[in-house]
Parts: structure tokens; sequence; C-alpha cells
């Protein structure tokens, strides 16, 4: 029995610490001599180390103040105290470190008794050989299994050791249970006797299972002891092994004939555990057995070589056993080794599988909830899979415990489990988050599903009872559809899976209602190899109401087996009950798929809906009838197929997937009402103020305020009805505003319904209603026209077709009515005097007390639509003339209409135009707008417009203004003039906008249709001169032609391209300003064919002056025109001159072909063609062969490899202009050094026909090409020189012959192994005219080793790399002429 805690000194007391102590974890020690014990290593300022930080002995304070550790104990509590013998009590703690951390320690606490004080060595004599035991272990590196030491005390006669805590305690808490595995007792075994044999110079006593820690690894860890010397080393080891085996702690001295009896009878079996013994090898448990009695009895001196490869022999043999069971699960399970978890973790987590973790059961297993550490694989992706430890977490999981797992079915199912889930992964597919597989338990760990399965929320007891609305519902589906798709088809990862148990009580809801499947101990493989669709099984499984007929019948197994279930699923959740339901077994022993069939056949399917569905929100209900009926009948179609007899006739999986996304499509889109609190809306609207109110009526007021909506607080307007208002009135409000979705009416927000109060939000706007800014300067006239037309727009959607023999009437259209959001849009507002006209078609008026706002209306008890038309030609007038009609009452003493009439009568109505305003109408826009808003104040209402001619009239009145404001500033200044020289001007000058379009996209011919005027994109001017103003030389090969296509009437067709003799001498007339121009000839093919390619090879000479140029190549026009680059020229004048000469064309793409000359057209170059391309700089650096010859030897391949430069790149940027390329080349960058590489040209120059076409000189190891129009560049670069995911250009290296006059024209790339690129590149081994340098074509550029090279194929370096090498193949090929003359040196390859 442990002594009571001593008094201390009342300073001492147990108080709240407010600093940190200076002491540390995992200290180093030294030999301590034999002398009074002072333990204090002491530095001046102590600072003291976090776990698992090792401090020197010249900082480290050891010594813990008594206080301390009696804080950290409770008193030495009964509580805290983990073990107790004759010799010490061992408590568990915690102490405070000076970073700030509280760390689990384990106290032991020596006894002041007879046994302790016997000993001869006496008080400090026993700690200071504890201490130096743990020192001489701590310095022997080949050693460490110990438990370090964290401090002691010597205070008040007390003598206690502070060590640290291991995470999986002592080993005495685990033997008792099989779940700690043979395998684990042998492995710490083995551990210990090393540990042993390695530190035998110091002296252990009584080695006992108490003593032994096991760290987070379950890596054994020996406690210091105070304990005496009863028993040598060997025979307190021989001990513990027995123990380890048997667990027999009351049976010490007679143990050992009872196990060398069983021994020697070979029935160690009676004394070990059963399901420990399952799990044992049987020569394994002999040798072990062997070795405890060699250790008891000592017939070994020591614990030598011998006795450990006994152990680990044991251990070698156990491993192997259980690698051969491993063998015999399916394959997929080999690989799990990272899923398994301790069944005593297991057990620890469900305190033995209390009842009260229980949260299912079913014929197969027992389901428990509780937290638990498991495999984290999320974490292992983010970390990578090359970690060395295992990532795990923890979190509350479902542990399924498989009932009667020792028989074949409970076997089966689980392993069939456990490889099905083992290869899944989706979303909606439950997780397998780990198993257990020791002894007779058979377990899996699941995520856990916080909503549970499906079958909870359906069926008749309503204490399971929760309503879910039909979009859940239909979510619920789609999830389970989308997880049947995974399961369906073939993946990389698994084959197809056919589940077999598609039923409600299988589906698993997540926490937000996001459905997962479940419960694979029925499913089947679909064997890859077999194209067969259907697997032919004797073996029927499933549950009865969900299995598929066909499948009962004849045994094929399908997907279409699924699908029926799944069908039989999708009629649970539509009517709320599950398939088993008393009700529809009554009807047959089918179930409801039998019922749900006759219901679909005979049109009563609303009696199968679950009416619950309508209780979830009362109003909407009320207003929508339940679901969506286009959602419900999409619904319960796509289900009736999938409960077809025949597999055959259900739908395929992707078609019900589409059916659900399209019935949650029709749900989700209509409008949805959402409940306000009260006291929300009492609080934002203060207690409905009247400074709140905005709004009077007769059936109640409006309120603006500021609610919560959205994780935000929201500005809305709050109409609250009179408490004498029926209930019908509340409703048809809401069914107006529900029906109304458009973009001109404001949109309803929710209501409120309680304590008697009805109440309806609406979204209010930001700039509030429109008579605050009638008087507003910066509300233009061009704003105000469509405001005008949001509000007409908004009217006329009330008054059309809406809701079919219904319009609503809104009876109190005014300016204060019209909301603005920040674009100045305009939304209806105020419904609370509008209503649905409820009468029939022979009635066109409403006769009620409602009287609208005076000055808006005039037919008083009397309502229209017109009376709408009348306010809204009110409220247009206040727009013209910037005040309310309420206020010209004031001033004039009558209302608008009569006020407006006076004026228009006169013909004086600009001087009430407001003022702020006047100068920016346009007159044409004045008038239309008046002449319609006056038609809709006549005094008879059947003479006033629509509300969609009032949209039109008022369209046109800012089309009239718009032309003015916009377009006309976006045609040319003198747009007049170039008009006039078309041939109808006047069909032109109809609205500028119009004008202005013609000219963007067709253009207009001008001077008798030999020009043709355009504008670009940019609103530059384009000019097209016709083929008939060039002059043609050659008359026996040109005639005029017409082609449908053309700007122009006729065309030049030219028969000879290779001597067109056309000249060009023409004067521009109609071009922008200070702008530059490019200059194409228009042309096409007489044949009617066009490639996909962007350019086309044209090669057009011309002469310019003297000078003969050459254009390569023409790019497609959309209109099916090609077009190539003649010149550039900047416009300074008006005028601007233009000549030259067509001599020739290509025929390589033509052939005999003619081609039609359409003309010259001048294009603005907008300014991303005016940037000039510079090509990358390059430094080349010359070094000689011995200066490198040390790196050449890091590669073995043909390739030389530079992998380091010189740091200082200024002392290597000197340039050698007569470096023989033989040497190597090094590149450098201004900043960073970078890796090239080069090889020889007779190393990639590949020809497939004759080798003697190339030119050898053997000396320098170059290539010129003999007389041919192809060759190919073939390569494989080794993946492991290029640097990680690096854009790589390859340059070819060359000089061309003194004698070569050729290679003008450019060179066709073509990459072999990526054909499927459909675009193009080109290359030049002269540099062509600046014309024909595009981002597609590469151009040769001197270098400075006097050599040139020119791009041939670009990559990046994580591309394509197979066999750990990425192949190059490319093809050149020369559109005319040959490639003699070109001298090619090698490749090199550098990074961009």
């Amino acid at each position: 029995m442990a002594l009571p805690a001593r008094d201390l000194p009342e300073s001492n007391h147990v108080k709240k610490r407010n600093k940190f102590f200076p002491f540390s974890l995992f200290s180093f020690f030294h030999p301590i001599p034999s002398r009074p014990l002072q333990l204090v290593l002491t530095s001046p300022t102590p600072s003291p180390s976090p776990p698992g930080v090792s401090g020197s002995a010249n900082d480290i304070e050891l010594r813990i103040p008594l206080r301390e550790i009696v804080l950290a104990t409770n008193n030495f509590s009964q509580q805290n105290r983990t073990h107790e013998d004759e010799f010490e009590d061992v408590y568990r703690a915690q102490l405070l470190f000076r970073s700030g951390q509280l760390v689990d320690v384990v106290v032991q606490r020596l006894r002041h008794g007879p046994s302790y004080m016997s000993h001869p060595e006496g008080r400090d004599q026993v700690l200071r050989n504890i201490i130096y035991w743990h020192s001489g272990l701590k310095n022997n590196n080949n050693n460490n299994n110990m438990v370090s030491i964290v401090g002691f005390c010597d205070e008040n006669d007390e003598v206690i050791i502070i060590s640290e805590h291991l995470v999986n305690g002592t080993l005495d808490k685990h033997l008792p249970y099989p779940t700690f595995t043979w395998v684990q007792r042998l492995r710490i075994c083995v551990t210990l006797a090393n540990a042993i044999r390695s530190g035998t110079r110091i002296t252990v006593g009584n080695i006992r299972s108490c003593k032994i820690l096991l760290d987070k690894d379950w890596e054994p860890k020996l406690l210091a002891t105070s304990s005496g010397w009863r028993h040598s080393v060997l025979e307190s080891f021989g001990m513990l092994l027995f123990e380890v085996l048997c667990d027999r702690k009351k049976m010490i001295s007679p143990s050992l004939d009872k196990i060398r009896s069983h021994y020697m009878r070979g029935t160690l079996d009676q004394i070990i555990d059963p399901n420990l013994w399952k799990q044992m090898h049987g020569q394994s448990v002999t040798i072990f057995s062997k070795t405890v009695i060699d250790c008891w009895e000592g017939t070994v001196d020591k614990i030598d070589d011998g006795i450990l490869r006994d152990l680990e022999r044991a251990l070698a043999l156990q491993l192997e056993h259980e690698k051969a069971a491993v063998a015999t699960l399916p394959f997929s399970c080999k690989k799990l080794e990272c899923l398994k978890i301790q069944l005593d973790d297991i057990i620890s987590s469900t305190k033995n599988f209390a009842k009260e973790y229980c949260i299912g059961s079913g014929a197969y297993g027992t389901v428990y909830k509780a937290e638990l550490e498991h495999f984290d694989k999320k974490k292992l992706l983010l970390e990578g899979e090359n970690k060395s430890e295992i990532p795990k977490t923890r979190g509350i999981v479902a542990i399924k415990r498989i009932s009667n797992a020792e028989n074949d079915h409970g076997e089966q199912g689980f392993f069939i489990e456990l490889e099905m889930l083992s290869i899944c992964e989706h979303p909606n597919i439950i997780s397998l988050l780990g198993f257990s597989h020791e002894g007779p338990e058979r377990i899996l760990v699941y995520e856990y599903a916080s909503q549970r399965s499906l079958d909870d929320y359906l069926g008749s007891s309503t204490d399971k009872k929760t309503n879910l609305t039909w979009a859940q519902r239909i979510r619920i589906c789609l999830d389970i559809a989308l997880g049947l798709n995974y399961l369906h088809n073939n993946t990389e990862d698994k084959p197809r899976i056919i589940h077999r148990d598609i039923k409600s009580a299988n589906i698993l809801l997540g926490e937000r209602w996001n459905a997962k499947i479940a419960d694979f101990g029925l499913s089947k493989f679909h064997p890859m190899n077999q194209h067969a669709s259907t697997i032919n099984t004797n073996n029927i499984a499933g549950t009865s109401v969900y299995l598929d007929p066909e499948y009962l019948e004849t045994g094929k197994l399908k997907k279409a087996s699924d699908i029926y279930s799944f069908g039989v699923v999708l009629f649970e959740i539509l009517s709320g009950r599950l398939a088993y339901d008393s009700i529809y077994l009554a009807h047959n022993d089918k179930g409801l798929a039998s019922v749900a069939r006759g219901h679909f056949r005979d049109g009563t399917l609303k009696e199968l809906v679950d009416p619950t569905m309508r209780e979830v929100d009362e109003l909407i209900s009320t207003l929508s009838k339940g679901p969506n009926q286009d959602s419900l009948d999409t619904f319960s179609k796509m289900a009736y197929g999938c409960l077809a007899e025949t597999q055959f006739e259900r739908p395929t999986i992707d078609v019900v997937i589409k059916e659900l996304e399209t019935a949650l499509n029709f749900q989700e889109n209509r409008k949805d009402n959402f409940r306000f609190p009260l006291d929300e809306i009492k609080s934002g609207t203060n207690n409905f103020s009247d400074d709140n109110c905005i709004i009077q009526g007769a059936f109640g007021k409006a309120y603006k305020g500021q609610v919560q909506y959205d994780n935000g607080r929201k500005t809305v307007i709050a109409k609250r009805l009179r408490i004498s208002a029926q209930e019908d009135c509340f409703l048809a409000e809401i069914k107006i505003l529900v029906k109304l979705k458009n973009e001109n009416v404001v949109g309803l927000l929710g209501y409120c319904k309680e304590m008697n109060e009805k109440i309806i939000v609406y979204d209010h706007e930001s700039i509030g209603s429109l008579d605050m800014h009638l008087n507003n300067v910066s509300l233009g006239w061009t704003k105000r026209l469509k405001i005008c037309i949001d509000v007409a727009s908004g009217l006329d959607f009330l008054h059309g077709d809406l809701l079919k023999e219904e319009v609503v009437i809104h009876r109190d259209i005014k300016s204060a009515s019209i909301l603005l959001n920040g674009d100045w849009e305009a939304k209806i507002s105020d419904f609370g005097l509008s209503l649905i006209d409820p009468v029939n078609k022979k009635m066109d008026h409403v006769i009620d007390e409602v009287i609208g706002t005076p000055g808006y209306c005039r037919e008083l008890g009397f309502l229209t639509k017109e009376s709408d038309i009348y306010s809204l030609g009110v409220v247009l007038f206040e727009m013209v003339c910037g005040r309310l009609t309420s206020e010209i009452w004031n001033d004039k003493g009558q209302y608008l209409d009569d006020f407006v009439q006076d004026y228009i009568s006169k013909g004086t109505f600009d001087e009430i135009v407001f003022k702020g305003i006047e100068q920016q109408i346009v007159p044409e826009s004045l008038n239309t707008f008046l002449e319609i808003a006056y038609q809709c104040l006549h005094l008879t209402r059947q003479k006033r417009p629509t509300a969609g001619e009032v949209v039109e009239q008022l369209k046109k009145a800012l089309e009239f203004q718009e032309d003015y404001e916009i377009w006309e500033p976006k045609l040319p200044r003198d747009y007049k003039q170039i008009l006039n020289m078309s041939k109808s001007p006047v069909m032109y000058m109809e609205t500028k906008k119009g004008l202005y379009n013609i000219l963007r996209s067709k253009g207009i011919l001008l001077q008798k249709g030999k020009k043709w005027f355009s504008l670009s994109n940019d609103g530059e001017r384009i000019e097209m001169i016709s083929s008939t103003m060039f002059t043609y030389k050659n008359s026996r090969s040109h005639c005029w032609g017409h082609v449908p296509e053309s700007r122009f009437h006729k065309v030049a067709l030219m028969s000879d391209v290779l001597n067109l003799n056309i000249r060009i001498k023409i004067r521009t007339q109609s071009l922008s300003l200070g702008i530059n121009y490019r200059v194409h000839l228009v042309f096409r093919y007489s044949s009617p064919r066009k490639s996909s390619a962007k350019r086309m090879y044209v090669n057009l000479k011309y002469k310019q002056g003297n000078e003969t140029l050459h254009s390569y190549f023409a790019t497609w026009r959309e209109d099916g025109w090609m077009m190539i680059e003649l010149c550039r020229f900047p416009t300074q004048k008006g005028d601007n001159d233009f000549e030259v000469l067509l001599e020739s064309v290509s025929r390589c793409y033509s052939g005999s072909g003619a081609i039609y000359v359409e003309g010259i057209e001048c294009q603005a170059i907008d300014n991303a063609s005016l940037k000039i391309l510079f090509g990358s700089f390059y430094i080349f650096l010359c070094a000689k062969h011995e200066e490198i010859k040390m790196l050449e030897k890091v590669s073995n391949s043909k390739t030389d490899l530079v992998h380091q430069l010189p740091n200082n790149c200024e002392e290597t940027s000197n340039i050698s202009k007569n470096c023989d390329y033989g040497e190597k080349l090094i590149l450098l960058d201004k900043v960073n050094t970078k890796k090239i590489f080069k090889i020889s040209a007779k190393e990639v120059l590949y020809t497939s026909s004759n080798e003697k076409l190339f030119d050898l000189n053997r000396s320098e190891e170059v290539i010129e090409l003999l007389p041919q129009q192809v060759f190919h560049i073939k390569w494989k670069i080794e993946c492991q020189m290029l640097l990680p995911d690096t854009d790589y250009v390859c340059y070819l290296v060359f000089k061309l012959s003194e004698n070569c006059d050729g290679l003008h024209c450019p060179v066709r790339v073509r990459d072999i192994l990526h054909w499927k690129n459909k675009e193009t590149k080109f290359l030049f081994f002269r540099s062509p005219n600046h014309l024909d340098q595009h981002d597609t074509i590469w151009v040769p550029k001197q270098r400075a080793d006097g050599f040139m090279e020119v791009i041939v194929w670009k990559f990046n370096s994580n591309y394509n790399c197979r066999k750990n090498c990425i192949p190059m193949n490319v093809k050149l090929i020369a559109y005319e002429g040959t490639m003699s003359g070109l001298i090619a040196f090698g490749l090199e390859v550098r990074p961009m």
C-alpha cells in the first residue's frame, strides 16, 4: 500500500502555475561516480527542451520540485496510480514544460518499507544505480530500448523517478487479450532479448511486464526499477516469456512444471488462450516454449546469441505462416496492410462492443459507432506514397462486426466486401477505412454516415419519420445512380461490379444527405475478359421484394438486375414507404413493385405519392400541389421503366442519370419560398416603425428594413397585411409573386406567418425608387428611356398570357413603385393592391373599392389593364418633365395629364422638359416618346395602347437617341461623302446603327462597283480595289468571270499562273490617317478546294520597284478567299499610291489549275502585329576537351551532358569566334546556368532510302545533303538528362555551302509521332521576307561561332516519356527545289 503524501509547507500548496519549469525530457546522462548523491546539472540560465529534443549535461537541471510532482499526481491519488508492489508505487501524470507543452510522464515513488530499508546499497545508491543504468544505455548507440528519465526528486525523504510515458502503456495491460497478436508478442520478446543481451554489463533486476512500456509503434522500452535482485536477469526474462505465452501471473511457482509437462506431452493448447492459439504456428510456439524453459531453469548462463536466435526463428516461422494465410485471401486484399486495425483498438473504442455504441444490426452483423484511429488516404495523396510512415487520422467511424464470422457465409461476405471496397473509390460508394482479421473476429470499418440509412426515413413509424423535400429525394436518387454507374463500368482499377442487393437499407446518408451505396457482401465481379454482359449463376441472392424477376427465374445476372432493384428504391422514395410495407404485401407478395406498375398504367400515380411532402412547407405545398408536375412525370416514367419485367426493356444507368437530372432541374427551377422569423422582421423594421413605412394600401402597409439573408444583411421590403386580411388574399398575393419570373419585376424573397401576422418579403433594389431620381441631372435621357422600356416591359409581362386566362393588374403603377438596381435597371414592385383577374373573358374590368394613388389613375373603383397603361403614361411624363405629378398638382392645381395636354395643344411642350436633359434629347426621339406617352393618357381606355405597343415605340425613341449619342461617332467623319459615291446612298441612311453594322459586316460598293469600303472590328477603314482596275500584259491567259462569293460583279481569271504579268497601279483615297496598313492580294483557286491548314504555300513572285520579292504563304479567309501580303505602309495623307508587278504563283498547290483574282485590299494593322519578336539571347562558351573531360564521365550515352558551370558568369561569357564546333558548347543565360545537349549530325540524321544521299566528312563528323526534298531527324532523348517540367527547343546547327544558291523556299516540318496535331510548322534555311515571319514559322539565326541555327522541334520534359526516353522523329520536306548544299553539323537541345 502506498504511503500518504507528506505534509508540505503552506507556501508549497498546490496552486495555479504561472511559469514554466526548468527540466527537459529525453536527457542524456554520463555515468555518476560513487559519492553522495548530488545530481543537479545546472547552468546559469537553464533552458529546458520539449520531448524529443536532447540537451547537454551543461544546460539541464534534473531535479524536479516535490510540490510540482504532488500537483501533477493530485497528491499521489489512487485515481492516478497505475501499479503498486512492495518496492514502489507508479503513477501517471502530466508536467508542464517551458515550451508550453503538457507532457505525459510516469512517476515512480519508491517505498520506505522494511524491504526497501534492508537493501545494502541504501537510498542514495539505489537512485544512483537507476540513473547510471539509463546513462549507460543512452550512451550505447546500439541500444535505445529504455524509457528516458525526465528527472528525479529526493526531498523530504522521498525518492521519486520521473520518466517519459509511452502511448500504449505497459505490456501487462495487453497480455490478457488475444487481440494482442502472437506476432506482436514475438517481436517484443526478440527486441527485449536483443536489448538485454547488448546491455548485460548493467545489472537489471526483476524484468516484468508491468515495467515494460510500449511506444506508438509497439516497440518495448525498459522502465527504471528499484526492485530487489531476487531473481537473476535470465530467470526474470524466462518468467516474462511465460507471461507472454500464457498470462498466468498467479501461478509463478507451479507454472514451470506445468509448461514443461504440456511441452513434453504436446498439449500446450490447454494452457494458452484458445483465440491466441488459433493464430499460432505449431513449430513457432514449440520453439518459444523450449526457450521459456531454458531461461527459467537456468540451463543457459545468460541471454546469449542462442536464445536470441531461437526467438528470431520462432518469429520468422510465424511470419511465414501468416504470409501463407494472406496468400489465400483475394488478390486485392494483399495490398491492404495499411488498412489493418488492431482488434484491441476496436475493442477499446467500443468498450468491448458495448450496447451504447451499437447503432444498428442486421442478418450479417452489428454496426457500432466509435472514435478510432485509421488510415488517412487524403494525407497520403498530399504527402506522397514514398512516405515511410502510414498516415493516419482519428475520427468517428462505423464498425461492422460480422456475425457468425466463422461460418462460410460470414467469412465469404467479409472477404467479398473487403475485396470490393478496397478497389472502389467514389463519392457515392461508402469508403472502407480499415478492417480487422484477428482470431475469429471479422470486422470492417467504414466512414460514418451521420444521417443513418435511407430506410430510417421511409415507412409508417412516426418515431423514425423525417420529412424529406422532393428536391432532396431526387438528389438522393441521383447519388445512388451515380454510384451504380461507377460500379457498372470498367475502370483502370476495377472491373464491373453488380451489387445484387440494392435496397434502401443499404443506402447510407451523409451529413449533407449525400447518398452512398453500402453492403457489398453479395456483390459479384464481372470478369474483365468476358465480353458477354450476363453472369449465369445458380446461387440466387438478394432481398425478395427488390429482386429482379428475370434473374430470379433464369439465374441470369446483369447490370439490369441492379436497375430493377433501384427502380423499387425509386418508388420507395416517391411513396415514402418501404417495399415490404404491409399495405403493399396485402396486394401480393411482390410488394411495392407490382403496386407501382399498376398505378402508373392506370394513371393514378398521385395516390402513391408521399402525402408528407406537402407538409414540408405548407405555403409552397398550397401553391404547387407538392412536387413540380413536370419533375414528377419525368421521375415516375423513368422509375416505371426500371421496373420492366424483362432486363432488355430497362433503361441503362446513363439514361436513368439523365432523367433524374432533368427531374431535378424541373423542381429546382421553380420559384421557392422561404420563411422569415417574425422577430427577424420586427428587428429589421424597428418593430414596424412608421418611419420605415413606405406604402399604405387597402390590404396593409409595406416597410423597408434589413433582415438576415444568405449569410449577410439584406435590405428588403416587408409587406404586412392587416390582421383582418383573409388567408386567400395572403396566398393570392404570394401566388402572383411566385409566378413572376421576369427581370423587370421585383423578386419575392420569402414570407412570415406567425402570431396572426401575414408578411410578404420582397427584394429591395439598391438605388431606391424612381421618384427619388426624377430631378437627378446625372440621370440622362438615354438612361431614362431605358428605364421607361423596363417598366413597360414589366407591365407587358404582367398583362400577358402568363397565367393562361388570367392577367395580373397592378393597380398602383407610379414612380414610387418602380425600383432601380445598381445598373439603373427598373423593376416593378409594390403589389399590395395587385390582383389576378378572377373574371372570365367576357368581362373586361374589375369593380372594387381600391382607388390606387391620386394622380395616377382615372377610373376610380373601375379597374382594367388599361388602368395600368394610364398610370404608365403618367410615369412617362414624369420622366421627361423631371417632377412628380403631385408636385404639378401642388404647383398648378391640376394633375399631369391635364397639365401636359395644355402644353401639347399649344405646341410649347419643350418649355416643361426637364432642363437638366433638354440639351441631350434628339428631336426625333422626343417626338416619338411624346406621341406614345400621350396615347397612354387617352380618356377613352379602349384607345390606349397595350404595354407591348408602348415598348415598341419607346425602343424606337431610344434608337433615335443612340444613333446620335453612340453610333454616329463610330462612323467615319466623312461618311456622308463616302455614301454619295455609292449607287443608292439613301438606302443606307435609315439609322446610324444599321449603317455601322453594314460597314462592319458587309461593306458597300463605291465608284461604280470598282471599290469596296468597310470598317474593321476596331473601326478602322478598309479599302478593296477591284481587279478590273489592274493592267494585264498577258492577254492570252486572262479573261473575266463571275464568282457569286465575290464582292465585285466580275473578277479576273488567270489560266497561266507561271506567267501572270499583272501590273497594279492604284491610289487609295478612303483610308484612316496615321495608321499602318498592310496590302493583300485577294485571290482563290478556280477548283473548289480548301485545306484545313491556316496557311498555304503559294510562293507569289512579284516586283516592287527594281526589287524582286517572294511572299510564300497565303492565309484562308472566312469568306472562302485567300489573301497574301505584298507590303506595308503608313498613311500620312489622304491619297496613297501603290504599284507592283505580279509575276507568278507556284503550282505546288494548284497543279495546272487557274486562279481568280478579286483585287487588292488594304487592312489596318493591329498593335499585336506591330510587335517585333526578338529571338532568345544566348551566350556560348567554347571550352577545351580537357576542361570538361571530367564532366563527360557522367553519361555513357552518345549525348554530351554538361551539369554545372562556373559561378562567375562574367568570366565565362567571352566568346571565341574561332571555336571549333567539335569542342563542347555550354549554354549560359544571364542569371542561372542550364543544361544543354549536343549530338552529331551522323547520329540524328536518318533516311529510309539511301545513305549515299549524304556526303560524310569524317574528320568533322558533318553531313552535306545531296539533292533531295526530304530528310528525317530521329533521336531518343534520355529523360534523366532533362530538368523536370521544362520546355526544351531542338536546334539544327548548319551552314550553307559556298556553291549553294538555293534553299530560299520554306521547308515544312512534320512531327511523325504527333501526326494528330493539325498545326503545320515551317522553317527557313535563309532569312525570309519579314512578311513571312509568323509564330508558326521558324527562321534561322546567326550564331556567335559562325554557324547558323534554326528550330526544328519543341517539347516538354514531362511529355510522352516512354521507357525513360522521349522519342523525336521529325520529317523536313522542301516545297520546291532540293536541300542540296545544306551542311548539317548536329542537333543542340536547350531549355527555353
